[in-house]
């Protein structure tokens, strides 16, 4: 299949996707014949978050400047859209540097949580194996019943005794 001419072959564009992968962390050096294979690698979400939390951190850095347009009008665009953001930049980094601090603590405590919701899941899977570990004996034991002490005979009731006669 080719949908973008002859430059561009699937096997390439898979190459492309792995380099990005592997760049960002994404694609352990373990995982990558899972790709030839069309298995798609398991992607750790926490990770991909802070990764796309840090790259858009700074609110004051624009996005690249595009445009629809073709030809001289679109080339005109482009131009009106990059002299807009030299001049209002210094305003734009003004009203937005309290948000760029805020990002930043917001990323912190995300990356914070995060690190603590993976200790814990490690505690409790730690937790959870020592109770089966617990447990296992238990069920495979049979259940005694503890040996009663014996009991005591019974004694007989006393009569009571009759008063001596005196001899005839």
């Amino acid at each position: 299949m080719r949908l973008f001419g002859k430059d561009v072959t699937t096997q390439k564009l898979l190459e492309v996707a792995k380099e990005r992968l592997g760049a960002r962390g994404l694609l352990p050096p373990s995982e990558d014949s899972g790709l030839a294979d069309g298995v798609e690698p398991p992607v750790d979400a926490f990770a991909f978050a802070i990764e796309a939390m840090a790259e858009h951190v700074d609110v004051t850095r624009g996005l690249p400047i595009e445009t629809h347009r073709d030809g001289l009008a679109g080339q005109a665009v482009v131009l009106a859209k990059r002299a807009f953001r030299r001049v209002g930049q210094l305003f734009i980094n003004e009203a937005l540097a309290r948000q760029v601090v805020f990002n930043g603590h917001a990323l912190d405590g995300y990356a914070t949580l995060g690190a603590e919701v993976a200790k814990l899941r490690e505690q409790v899977a730690g937790l959870e194996a020592a109770l089966t570990k617990a447990q296992a004996p238990a069920a495979k034991a049979p259940v005694l019943k503890a040996p009663s002490a014996p009991k005591a005979p019974a004694e007989k009731p006393k009569r009571p005794r009759r008063p001596r006669t005196p001899p005839r």
